[in-house]
């Protein structure tokens, strides 16, 4: 298991402006926040402080719940960004994909509503 002083520096070499922009949000909300060991906190304490603080996310990002170097234990994941300067962070600049927070609609198949049934006698 790694320790708060290997896990005190951001885990990505690049950041997208999603991950980012929650980054500045949990830094927003530190003082709602659990934090051990400087960077760990728990997943139960996550969901709270996003249902509780009217947040834009519903849950915790990909990019941090399935990521293994980022689970400290059980239920708990190391985020050392909470604690960096996100000026500092280096911007992926990568432009494949579908922009942050853009709906899903590429592929949807339209809706058909079938036509009433008529009972047969």
């Amino acid at each position: 298991m790694q320790t708060a002083s290997n896990t005190t520096h951001p885990l990505l070499a690049t950041y997208t402006e999603g991950q980012i922009l929650f980054i500045k949000w949990m830094q927003a909300n530190r003082t709602l926040f659990v934090v051990f060991n400087e960077c760990t906190i728990e997943r139960a304490n996550i969901v709270d402080v996003l249902k509780t603080s009217g947040s834009v996310y519903v849950a915790v990002p990909a990019w941090i719940a399935v990521t293994p170097s980022r689970k400290a234990h059980r239920g708990a994941y190391f985020i050392p960004e909470i604690n960096c300067d996100v000026s500092t962070l280096a911007l992926n600049t990568n432009t494949r994909g579908r922009k942050a927070g853009s709906p899903n609609v590429k592929g949807r198949t339209p809706i058909v509503v079938a036509p009433p049934l008529t009972p047969v006698i």
